[in-house]
């Protein structure tokens, strides 16, 4: 590109302008059948423009766009075989009884006033125990989303709930991908990455639990109208499936396994298998390998229960799947023909002290997550991009990691065509448009990243030269004069 024509800011916002208004227009159309084609027509549309734009006017060669493209479809492999473990291992819990037994349990002791608090403070624990979101949302966030169904809970809600716990304790997790990402390609060290995290996540998770509480007792009489109904429920799921707490040790040995440090892949195959064993022993081993790949359901005669206990297997994955590789090919297109860093060196010039620069960064990380649609992109390249701009502003690099996670980690679930926002909507059943809104810990977290900047150098007009920051050799060594 040295040699090249540098892309425009204009023409190079032309190509995501274009997909944010496609998409918005198919959201009103196409409504929950989003997933089904439309999002991935309209990507294959904006990939084809971008591709135009560089070939036709910034003599970009078809060669080095498609290598780009194969590039970003390589770095979403491991999301996809995520996924496909994910559809496999919800199949295979659900009709071995385990998710079941779940929700059953869950019956007995969550009410409808508390679920939302609970799920967020449940997924919270175990996510922060194993670093994974994904992991926590397909095991237990499923079988919560089960149980705010059952109480009469909105989707959205409990969703929300559900994401928000789970984002927080992978935010925060010394196990989460993404935390040692942002810490090591800022040249943080993990803990001290960690330590400042705190001075954002946990107000931003405080006021996330107040307003589930408050959402929560708004639905109290919620709970007393559907006793009933989680009774019977309770008793279709008892006649149906085989009901036990023997079974819940599956997914401890899958949370233990994934905190001794297993690979996420692995764990949720070894999940998977264990779950299929069980329905080989209940139901044979044809409807184990049905339930594992394909789509199963049941007719009890109650339509809360059969709609709770259908699954589509991995085969159910692969719009999705789909999407994601759509995805992955704009984002690379994007970033080979240089138009992202055109945007984002344009984004340098608003950059003039501490708030700026975190608002910068959040905002960047945001785009990015749209544009590319790779939570991995959102963190990596605005940390090339600013971290001279931090260093010339004497501003701690553990300001920028902490600010790629505000902006970058947790906004991507709110993308409905990020990977992480297909997933969760996949995995949970709900659409992101649906369940955005109410994803509060993932809004909250780049506006207090923003605030926390703010109060900081305007109000309590602290100076980092509290800091003393030294560069060597591109290497950023940062040594605490005093605790800020």
């Amino acid at each position: 590109m040295s040699k090249k024509q540098k892309p425009s800011v204009i023409l190079s916002m032309f190509p995501v302008v274009l997909l944010v208004g496609l998409l918005s227009y198919c959201i009103t159309v196409f409504g929950d059948g989003m997933l089904s084609g439309p999002s991935q027509l309209v990507l294959m549309l904006c990939t084809g423009v971008a591709v135009a734009i560089a070939m036709i006017v910034y003599k970009q060669t078809w060669q080095e766009l498609e290598k780009a493209m194969i590039v970003g479809i390589s770095r979403s492999m491991s999301a996809i075989l995520i996924l496909l473990m994910v559809g496999g291992l919800c199949g295979t819990w659900m009709h071995s009884g385990i998710i079941p037994t779940m929700i059953y349990y869950g019956l007995e002791v969550i009410s409808a006033r508390w679920l939302l608090i609970t799920s967020c403070v449940l997924c919270a624990i175990v996510s922060l125990c194993i670093g994974s979101s994904w992991t926590t949302i397909a095991t237990i966030g499923v079988g919560l989303m089960g149980i705010g169904r059952t109480l009469g809970l909105d989707d959205g809600w409990v969703a929300g709930a559900i994401i928000s716990g789970a984002y927080f304790g992978d935010k925060m997790s010394p196990l989460s991908e993404t935390t040692n990402l942002a810490s090591s390609i800022s040249d943080v060290p993990l803990f001290t990455h960690i330590k400042n995290l705190l001075h954002t996540t946990v107000p931003t998770l405080l006021i996330t639990l107040v307003i589930f509480m408050i959402a929560g007792f708004m639905t109290g009489n919620v709970s007393d109208v559907n006793t009933n109904t989680a009774v019977e429920m309770q008793q279709h799921l008892d006649s149906t499936f085989p009901i036990t707490l023997w079974l819940l040790l599956l997914p401890l040995l899958v949370f233990v396994l994934i905190y001794k440090g297993m690979a996420a892949t692995m764990v949720l195959f070894i999940g998977m298998l264990l779950g299929g064993i069980i329905v080989c022993f209940t139901q044979g081993f044809d409807f184990a390998i049905e339930c594992a790949f394909g789509e199963v359901s049941y007719t009890t005669g109650v339509t809360t229960i059969d709609s709770l206990t259908s699954t589509r297997g991995m085969g159910g994955m692969l719009y999705t799947v789909w999407l994601i590789i759509c995805s992955m090919s704009f984002g690379g297109v994007m970033e080979r023909s240089g138009m992202l860093e055109s945007i984002t060196e344009y984004l340098l010039k608003v950059i003039k002290g501490r708030t700026s620069a975190v608002a910068t960064t959040c905002f960047s990380s945001l785009f990015l997550n749209a544009a590319t649609g790779d939570q991995i992109i959102s963190i990596i390249l605005p940390s090339k991009m600013y971290g001279s701009a931090f260093d010339r502003l004497r501003l701690p690099r553990k300001l920028l990691s902490r600010s790629l996670e505000d902006g970058g980690t947790v906004t991507s679930v709110l993308v409905p065509w990020n990977s992480c926002g297909m997933t969760q909507s996949t995995v949970l059943g709900v659409a992101t448009t649906i369940y955005a809104p109410y994803t509060l810990f993932c809004w909250i977290s780049p506006l207090m990243s923003i605030m926390t900047a703010f109060i900081k150098q305007y109000i309590l007009k602290k100076e980092d030269s509290e800091i003393d920051y030294i560069t060597i050799s591109g290497q950023a060594e940062e040594y605490d004069m005093k605790e800020a």
